[in-house]
């Protein structure tokens, strides 16, 4: 049984500079040192809190960490009292790992770039997005606020699959130019790179405007990155140019995407290209299957795949500038024992990306309960899934058509 991994005064004072002993929860950024009443008195009152747990019991386990790894600066983060607290009630059921990782993540590159006087790299998350009119009733008036693992849920035409697409319209305007041919989109999104910024964007008759940190732009430059998967897309897996095309990479970036497989997935032990064409060999529970032009896989091992190499693009993309995947009921198709195993897996993969997962699965809301910021959507219809609300913008692309293209 493992011991105590409580931090030395080395160890708080690391985490407590590298802080600028300023709270790290995110919206604080408490001064938690200063001068007390008298002449030579300075007063602290901030707390070095545990991401993973300092007991092997504790709120939020141990993440797999040894004892000596939960005991170092990297497992710490500088809070105020209040929020140094608050992190560990309730069984750290309201702050998750990821949360507090990104947190720590983001504030210390906000520290970086003030000592250095400008940002070190671009490191962030998507805060927060406000509809004010779209073509999903059910979203307009309202402020949604995103974690670094989130789940949507709720009937249909209640606005989950456009609301993914609200989200992704910052780096690709055409979802608002399309939504905004049935009906005027008008929003706002809030993120951090590390430096705050609020977009507003609105579509009228497919012409689309933004208003960045208050000055007109033709278009949001380098903003965040996002990568959006829907169950309703045919993905051709064994082809690099239809995978280069889902994941926004050129062909050379895909095939080295590809190539790091084995080494980062538990899943996927051998990849083979040969020109455009790729086969993949997997391993799942202790059973070999191997996926290429001559035999494929069942549909949820092709499934498990694109999920994969989801993972660890973004995982890569996120540690140079805000990245956001977006599962639009992508996991739907699984059975319930799967749909579990790749959100276990996302969270690893997905390292300091966000994950967005629009699903219709109970057992998935039930067993994402702990660790995934649960939002359900309201209205909708309980039977139709045509209406012009629950809006599909992009189109299915036929594999034969995918196939003739790269000929």
């Amino acid at each position: 049984m493992g011991i105590r991994a409580d931090f030395t005064a080395a160890t708080r004072r690391i985490i407590a500079e590298r802080a600028g002993y300023q709270c790290s929860v995110l919206k604080c950024g408490l001064l938690t040192i200063g001068p007390g009443m008298r002449p030579r008195q300075t007063v602290r009152n901030g707390i070095a809190a545990h991401i993973y747990a300092a007991s092997p019991n504790g709120p939020r386990g141990t993440g797999g960490l040894s004892d000596k790894e939960r005991s170092e600066p990297e497992n710490g983060i500088w809070c105020c009292a209040a929020h140094g607290t608050s992190i560990d009630s309730d069984d750290g059921r309201i702050f998750s790992a990821a949360q507090l990782k990104a947190w720590k993540r983001l504030h210390e590159a906000r520290k970086a770039a003030e000592v250095n006087g400008g940002a070190l790299n671009h490191v962030g998350l998507v805060d927060s997005i406000s509809v004010n009119s779209a073509p999903a009733a059910a979203l307009v008036g309202k402020t949604f606020n995103l974690g670094m693992r989130n789940i949507f849920s709720g009937p249909n035409a209640s606005g989950k699959s456009v609301l993914t697409r609200l989200i992704a319209s910052v780096s690709y305007p055409d979802h608002v130019a399309e939504m905004s041919r049935h009906r005027d989109v008008d929003m706002e999104v809030r993120w951090f790179d590390p430096i705050t910024h609020d977009v507003t964007t609105k579509g009228r008759s497919g012409s689309v405007t933004h208003v960045l940190d208050g000055n007109p732009v033709p278009y949001v430059a380098r903003p965040y990155k996002t990568i959006l998967l829907h169950l309703r897309r045919g993905i051709q897996i064994d082809n690099i140019a239809a995978l280069s095309q889902v994941f926004d990479l050129s062909a050379s970036a895909m095939r080295s995407t590809l190539s790091l497989l084995p080494s980062e997935s538990s899943l996927i032990k051998d990849v083979r290209i040969d020109g455009m064409r790729v086969d993949f060999t997997l391993d799942v529970d202790g059973r070999t299957w191997r996926y290429s032009e001559y035999g494929g896989l069942p549909s949820a091992y092709e499934g498990l795949i694109v999920t994969e190499i989801a993972g660890l693009h973004a995982r890569h993309h996120a540690r140079v500038e805000p990245t956001v995947l977006l599962l639009d009921e992508f996991l739907d198709n699984y059975v319930t024992s799967w749909q579990v195993e790749a959100i276990e897996r996302l969270q690893g993969t997905a390292e300091h990306a966000q994950v967005a997962i629009v699903t219709h699965s109970p057992q998935l809301l039930i067993e994402a309960s702990r660790d995934w910021s649960i939002t359900m959507l309201e209205g909708g219809t309980a039977n139709r899934r045509d209406s012009s609300l629950d809006y599909e913008v992009e189109t299915r692309q036929h594999p034969e058509a995918a196939s003739k293209e790269t000929d």
